[in-house]
């Protein structure tokens, strides 16, 4: 049977005390901001649980830091990783969550390789991929999920496969945005084409 150990860190940050000059001159715009964060609560607990959850397990030891305003999360050993049609698994991860919302920035994931796995209704085959660092995050602009991949790059999918230095793929779209070479790859004829 194996125990997993989880250290905590506690937060080292002090707390401030406001003071309110004696004339109460902050108390209106004080009371707004608290009425206007009360009345916008349900509307962002909605988008809240409208993602996905990000689930994940690991064999061995687990590590909670705090570090630079932001909650880490370390893992090692057997680790996998899934979101949605998204499977990942690798040797060790690294989740790194906002302190003050709690959302969730990166995921790092290291292995030998890393395995990325996203199967899709409308394909028959998964896009499948491997690289000795993968990190994955959304897209702040386009809320797309974005998949690094890095050193030994390998993704393959129905319509092609590539193998770079690294690769970054958006996962909704099927799309390598980018590569960085030395890469080679291979195209696979598709309905005709």
């Amino acid at each position: 049977m194996k125990s997993t150990f989880i250290r905590i860190t506690p937060d080292i940050t002090r707390h401030r005390e406001i003071m309110l000059p004696p004339n109460n001159s902050l108390a209106p715009t004080l009371l707004h901001s608290i009425l206007s964060a009360v009345v916008m609560l349900p509307g962002m607990l909605m988008a809240a649980q409208s993602q996905s959850p990000v689930n994940w397990s690991a064999d061995g030891e687990l590590l909670i830091t705090i570090e630079n305003n932001r909650r880490i999360l370390r893992m090692r050993d057997n680790v996998r990783i899934s979101q949605n049609s998204i499977d990942i698994s690798g040797n060790s991860a690294i989740f790194e969550y906002t302190l003050d919302t709690q959302e969730l920035l990166r995921v790092t994931v290291l292995g030998t390789p890393v395995r990325y796995t996203q199967a899709s209704e409308s394909r028959a085959k998964p896009v499948t991929g491997k690289s000795d660092t993968l990190i994955f995050y959304e897209d702040e602009l386009t809320a797309d999920t974005i998949v690094e991949m890095i050193g030994n790059a390998f993704i393959k999918s129905p319509s092609s496969s590539m193998n770079c230095a690294s690769i970054i793929y958006v996962a909704e779209r099927d799309l390598v945005r980018e590569a960085m070479g030395p890469c080679q790859g291979a195209l696979t004829r598709q309905n005709g084409m």
